[in-house]
């Protein structure tokens, strides 16, 4: 192993790191941006949305899927580049929503950070006494959707 190289200078706040074709994915939180770095630095914005956290994963088929906290959604990306909805997340909770990963059927699982960012006030209530929403969306071949969630809150009573 050679020394570390830096390859790509000026990001803001990276997040949800994924290799994906050959190239490092990574959202970046303060750009608003997806980006695909490849190892010689070369790197491509891939989409923009407006949206804090907006953490990435891939469907089997490759297409790529982007968490939109703002509205509340789960949005894929088509092989035209367009932007579809994948989810509805405000049906099952208002906070905001966070992090993904996607299984290798095709199931997309997406947290909530359980408290309304960036709200000193909820955060502190939601550290005393945390409450996760889960929701799990199931894409099969024909694109449409399922969803289904479960509170851990509700499991326990």
């Amino acid at each position: 192993m050679g020394a570390a190289q830096v390859l790509m200078e000026g990001v803001v706040f990276g997040e949800s790191p994924r290799w994906h074709d050959g190239r490092l994915w990574f959202s970046d939180w303060g750009a608003n941006q997806v980006i695909a770095l490849g190892i010689d630095g070369n790197y491509e914005v891939v989409v923009t949305v407006a949206s804090f956290p907006m953490c990435i994963d891939f469907l089997p088929d490759g297409r790529l899927l982007v968490v939109d906290s703002a509205q509340r959604r789960l949005l894929r990306r088509e092989p035209d580049g367009s932007l579809v909805t994948q989810a509805d997340l405000s049906v099952v909770s208002t906070k905001p929503w966070n992090d993904i990963v996607v299984d290798d059927r095709g199931n997309a699982y997406v947290n909530t950070i359980g408290f309304d960012f960036p709200a000193a006030s909820s955060r502190r209530a939601s550290l005393r006494s945390p409450r996760r929403t889960a929701l799990s969306v199931r894409s099969p071949a024909t694109s449409r959707s399922r969803t289904g969630w479960r509170s851990p809150r509700k499991a326990e009573r």
